[in-house]
């Protein structure tokens, strides 16, 4: 009976797997076209599975069969009944069925309609996790109702409708916001037995040893936050946006559908969706940008500095063209707020062409930024600064950046350590940390910056019991995030905004030290005089003539 047991199970996962395969992949824009499995097979083994005690599995594996039949086009078939105590991921697979089947209809209000309440019932679910990390990986559980609205969005052509669906596919994983965890020692004991452990292991594969495992399980664990909605928080309407953006800024918010990426631009009296371009082209685009922004850093004598940049300023001008050109041109001289998917991840929006010169942030959501954007500035406020080891031109950095500030606090060589850097990152409004760092791909949270005694790490940043207004991160690679199941990315500057931080300027990738030095100390003498961080970002970049991949993410101005 056990055996048989075990058989059913195995064989619901291999149909699931092979079910799977319609699907177009959203972030590759591939199509996996497998044959199907046949339908007798899938009633036989439903039907083994509700016999043997699993009528959820039973249920998930009927309704993937649908679905994928769906997909290819084929005859609907009849309606499955999803009770409601079925588990979430059945309930879930149900409101993807009936939106997947209202589309192929042509009812597009009710695909949507049928994603939405799909969404809703996963946003619920998903405020019972507490980590920012657990939060993400949950989500991953309503990534196809995402991309069924967002294609109906598009499909829709309304902007009202894409702006709605462009705001939910990012609130989805915003809407919990942290509460600070009391002091645990244990967790602070496993980050220092991290910290070690990557010190004695500097490679990539530090985080694969048995006791890095065990040790990055066990904070994972213990990291915790609150369960409440952000004070009740409502998305934004596009009426409520365009009142907050008035005349001297505009929107644009990039959605992809898992095949068109498509622009909606927004100021206080207009609203435009333009198509963009198709993922293909986009994607080919991206093909090498990291490469050449890494060689561009790294090279900097002639003549090989030259060729290099060359070669970058004709990416950089393909894609200002291909993604900015007519947004921009929409959106006049006006300050702008980007909201950006997983695809567009890796661009250093300040420098493209259309960039250069301009004031704009990197909003998580429109409506995130309407809500902080009144608190960005930190004229007048407390600022402190820290530097890692083997920062080339750290020290002057941090000290012409604090010469702009009245009473500013540095820590250098061994004083910044992580406990100090986290102490101070409680007292101040405005942190500045020149050091190296590392993105972790496969475990964000373990991304972090190199201190005098080993690595701040994103969870440290959840023992700090009051983050900082503004926090500019001047170091390597900690800019970038992560796509993570659909609309989710996860990076250094994405745990310090959900930790609370208003704005943060990093950058997606590798930057000189003397660029660093140079363009980030005259942001500060903007920031001191009262400018928002987006405002003396630019003014700083335009002084000096400098063009770095630093942008500001949050509620930059």
């Amino acid at each position: 009976m056990q055996n048989a047991t075990w058989a059913a199970r195995s064989d619901g996962v291999r149909l699931r797997a092979l079910l799977g395969g319609a699907r177009v992949e959203p972030y590759t824009g591939t199509s996996r076209s497998r044959r199907l499995p046949a339908q007798a097979d899938v009633d036989a083994v439903s039907s083994a599975l509700d016999k043997n005690g699993f009528p959820g599995e039973a249920a998930a594996l009927r309704i993937a069969g649908a679905l994928a039949r769906t997909r290819r086009g084929e005859p609907a078939g009849r309606g499955i009944r999803v009770p409601a105590s079925s588990p979430m991921e059945v309930q879930l697979l149900a409101a993807e069925l009936r939106s997947t089947r209202a589309a192929a209809a042509g009812r597009g209000a009710e695909a949507r309609r049928h994603a939405a309440r799909g969404l809703d019932m996963l946003s619920s679910w998903q405020s019972s996790f507490g980590s920012i990390d657990l939060q993400t990986s949950v989500a991953m559980h309503g990534a196809n109702l995402i991309f069924a609205g967002l294609e109906a969005a598009v499909r829709s052509g309304r902007p009202d409708v894409l702006f709605e669906w462009s705001e939910r596919a990012r609130h989805l994983s915003q809407h919990v916001v942290p509460l600070r965890p009391p002091p645990d020692p244990d967790l602070a004991a496993e980050l220092a037995e991290l910290r070690i452990l990557r010190a004695e292991n500097p490679g990539a594969d530090w985080l694969s040893s048995p006791r890095a495992a065990a040790l990055r399980e066990q904070a994972r664990g213990r990291q915790w936050s609150s369960t409440l909605a952000r004070d009740g928080e409502r998305r934004l309407d596009l009426e409520g946006l365009r009142g907050d953006l008035a005349d001297d800024a505009a929107l644009i918010a990039y959605v992809y559908s898992g095949t068109a990426l498509v622009a909606l631009v927004c100021t206080g009296r207009m609203t435009t969706v333009i198509p963009v371009a198709s993922a293909e082209s986009v994607r080919g685009l991206l093909s090498g940008l990291r490469a050449d922004l890494d060689m561009a850093a790294l090279i900097r004598t002639p003549p090989m500095e030259a060729v290099v940049r060359r070669t970058l300023e004709e990416r950089l001008r393909s894609l200002s063209e291909t993604l900015l050109a007519r947004a921009v041109q929409l959106a006049g001289d006006r300050r702008l707020v980007l909201t950006i998917p997983g695809l567009l991840n890796s661009i250093p929006w300040a420098m493209l062409p259309a960039m250069r010169g301009r004031v704009f942030t990197l909003a998580v959501s429109a409506t995130r930024w309407s809500q902080a954007r009144a608190r960005s500035s930190v004229s007048g406020q407390a600022a402190g600064f820290a530097v890692g080891p083997r920062v080339a031109r750290g020290d002057e950095e941090v000290r012409v950046a604090a010469s702009a500030w009245p009473n500013a606090a540095l820590l250098l060589a061994e004083s910044a350590s992580v406990d100090r850097v986290t102490a101070l990152a409680s007292r101040v409004d405005l942190l500045h940390i020149a050091a190296h760092g590392r993105h972790t791909a496969d475990n964000p949270m373990f991304s972090g910056l190199e201190l005098f005694d080993g690595t701040l790490f994103g969870y440290d940043i959840d023992l700090i019991e009051k983050v900082p207004g503004t926090v500019v991160l001047s170091a390597c690679e900690v800019g970038r995030s992560s796509v993570r199941w659909g609309e989710e990315a996860i990076g250094m500057t994405r745990i310090w905004l959900h930790a609370g931080t208003h704005s943060v300027v990093a950058a997606p990738v590798i930057v000189a030290d003397d660029v660093a030095c140079e363009l980030l100390g005259a942001m500060h003498e903007g920031l001191a005089a009262g400018s928002s961080p987006s405002e003396a970002l630019a003014a700083a970049s335009e002084r000096t003539g400098i063009v770095a991949p630093f942008q500001v993410h949050g509620a930059g101005f």
